[in-house]
């Protein structure tokens, strides 16, 4: 089974508002929002390691709920390039909740990482379908054969291939 790494580099979708970004992916990371503008420096932070593909799915979905794009590699590969940094939101005078101006991420910085298990995808899960099985029963262990999935195929004639020959060059 194949397993995955999931980076942010602070990403935003097109069209996505900076400050409403900023504050869902502050949310996801479990930090307050002042000390998000690190997580939008451009460089690789990684999220999550050694992923299945449907929680890495599950990851997107969520960063993308949100407005922010992240970047899933197959495990143990090198992290993504580092991209220019997220445009700053509106200047505080424009908008009294704007968030603080970006700064770098270190290895230094005192930023957390949801613990590992933690559930970011808060979306309710599909409701559960309704399957009737009373119809269906179980036969003893080692019992039964496979011989119903036999596909027997009519056998094919071999070509005619007298004509042929081989020349040497």
């Amino acid at each position: 089974m194949e397993s995955f790494d999931i980076y942010f580099l602070g990403e935003m979708l097109p069209d996505a508002d900076p400050v409403r970004v900023r504050q869902g992916v502050a949310e996801l990371f479990k930090i307050q929002e002042d000390k998000v503008g690190r997580l939008f420096s451009g460089k690789p932070v990684r999220v999550k390691q050694g992923i299945d593909v449907d929680t890495a799915g599950r990851y997107r979905g969520a960063f993308r709920d949100v407005g922010a794009h992240i970047q899933i590699v197959p495990a143990g590969a090198p992290p993504p390039e580092a991209i220019s940094p997220a445009p700053e939101p509106a200047a505080a005078e424009s908008a009294p909740d704007a968030l603080p101006p970006l700064v770098e991420v270190t290895e230094d910085s005192d930023f957390e990482l949801a613990e590992p298990g933690a559930i970011i995808d808060h979306k309710q899960p599909p409701p559960q379908a309704e399957i009737d099985t009373s119809s269906l029963e179980a036969l003893p262990p080692n019992t039964g054969s496979l011989e119903d999935c036999r596909n027997d195929k009519p056998p094919q004639p071999i070509p005619d291939i007298s004509h042929m020959q081989l020349v040497d060059d």
